[in-house]
């Protein structure tokens, strides 16, 4: 049989076999098939990426280290089969608390303490330092503790005055 006529292992298999694929095991965990004939890896985890402004583009696949193992352009470009998976596990993810009401934010030492109401009740929150309050579009607020928690203020001009002034004092 001439090589243009014979048939690999590879030639057999269907272009779908050459797309990542996840799949939640029976223990909850997830694996990444990449779909490329590197070995699957178990126990992975699924990252939004930036920018936060978009959270259905950059999807990140990552083992256990946090090394990423593929990345996804856009949460469309995840197969059908792995979509659900992912969307379930974004969605697990999103506890993102919304502060309505800003108490005290205390800068006496290094680190910034807040305390803060939110529509999931009172929370006092560390933040390391002001790179962690950004401010992502129209009065957009994002604050990430020194846990990596995000708490979001939808609109800063919605809070009450002294609320406001308390978080554009760190807004610089």
């Amino acid at each position: 049989m001439s090589t243009a006529t014979r048939r690999t292992k590879m030639d057999e298999r269907r272009d779908d076999d050459f797309r990542p694929k996840l799949k939640r095991e029976q223990d909850g965990k997830l694996t990444f098939f990449p779909g490329d004939g590197r070995a699957p890896t178990k126990d992975c985890r699924i990252a939004r990426c930036f920018p936060w402004t978009e959270p259905d583009r950059f999807i990140s696949i990552r083992d256990k280290e946090g090394n990423e193992l593929h990345l996804f352009g856009s949460i469309e470009n995840v197969p059908a089969e792995s979509r659900g998976v992912v969307e379930d596990e974004l969605r697990a993810q999103e506890f993102v608390p919304r502060i309505r009401r800003v108490h005290a934010i205390d800068d006496t030492f290094e680190i910034m303490i807040w305390k803060a109401d939110t529509d999931r009740g009172p929370v006092e929150f560390q933040v390391k330092d002001d790179e962690d309050i950004r401010v992502l579009g129209d009065d957009y607020v994002v604050v990430k503790d020194h846990t990596g928690m995000l708490f979001e203020i939808p609109d800063l001009r919605s809070l009450d005055e002294r609320s406001r002034g308390l978080v554009e004092d760190r807004l610089g």
